[in-house]
């Protein structure tokens, strides 16, 4: 069998990941450098239709998971930001344009803070298998995803409703370095001067996968973004996302400090990256 197959459909690439499981390394194209170690199995996944491209409707947003995170940087502009802050904060140009949307959906992957704006455009995700397909929610796939998918299961597209233009976005993410998981959070809300309304914040930590985190936001809702209310949102925000890994403060100091820089650095960019025109 050759080292690199070429699936030609969704269900045929859900067989290849069954029958390979952890041998199998994804690839946007065949013609990049990527040389399978021993007992692994390249699998190109660039001419599978339906996989890759980006879609942009009047309402709706699609991205193939095929897509790498360059193309996402460069084409997904009217997420108000959000996307365009998270991407190029995970990787650099070169990197980007080699990884796609479907190995960053990987829990294990180093670009997986890509869920967590996910979680806050509150997307959909279709999972293909060998046999059919089913929507998820975001949230619903992230558990999935924690507790393993079925073999040959894997995330063929994510849906959004498009934004409305006057929300602002900030994303920022905390890597620690020497093989710890990394932390990160990401905003959308209005603003009037210098208030925030309706805010909404998702956080993921070392121990918890994206989430929401509606104290947080309730605690930001209204409030001027001052150095203040922005220290006060970030500890609420440490406290609740503890309280969900079933920790106390005391517990795990560096986790709380690492939320906190994470949550009050999103914030920050809101005041820094005003949301683009409607488009």
């Amino acid at each position: 069998m050759p080292k690199t197959q070429t699936p030609e459909t969704l269900t045929a690439l859900a067989k290849l990941l069954a029958r390979h499981r952890q041998r199998a390394v994804l690839v946007p194209d065949s013609g990049g450098s990527e040389r399978p170690r021993a007992k692994q199995v390249l699998i190109d996944i660039g001419g599978i239709p339906g996989l890759s491209g980006i879609t942009r409707g009047a309402r709706v947003r699609r991205i193939g998971t095929g897509t790498t995170l360059g193309e996402v940087l460069r084409t997904v502009d009217g997420e108000n930001g959000l996307l365009m802050q998270a991407v190029s904060m995970m990787a650099n140009p070169l990197v980007r344009n080699r990884v796609t949307v479907l190995s960053a959906l990987d829990p294990e992957s180093h670009y997986f803070d890509l869920a967590t704006a996910l979680v806050l455009l509150g997307a959909r995700i279709r999972v293909q298998s060998t046999t059919a397909s089913r929507v998820l929610n975001i949230g619903d796939f992230l558990l999935a995803t924690a507790e393993g998918l079925k073999p040959g299961e894997y995330p063929s597209s994510v849906e959004f409703a498009v934004l409305d233009a006057s929300l602002h976005a900030g994303f920022f993410r905390v890597n620690p370095g020497r093989g710890k998981p990394t932390v990160s959070a990401a905003l959308l809300t209005g603003l009037r001067r210098n208030v925030a309304l309706g805010p909404e914040i998702a956080v993921s930590s070392s121990t918890l996968i994206p989430v929401l985190a509606p104290r947080a936001s309730k605690s930001l809702a209204r409030q001027a973004l001052t150095d203040a209310n922005i220290k006060r949102t970030a500890e609420t925000a440490a406290a609740e996302m503890l309280e969900l890994a079933g920790m106390e403060d005391e517990d795990d100091p560096y986790e709380r400090s690492l939320i906190e820089v994470a949550v009050a650095r999103a914030v920050r960019r809101v005041l820094d990256t005003p949301a683009p025109p409607a488009i």
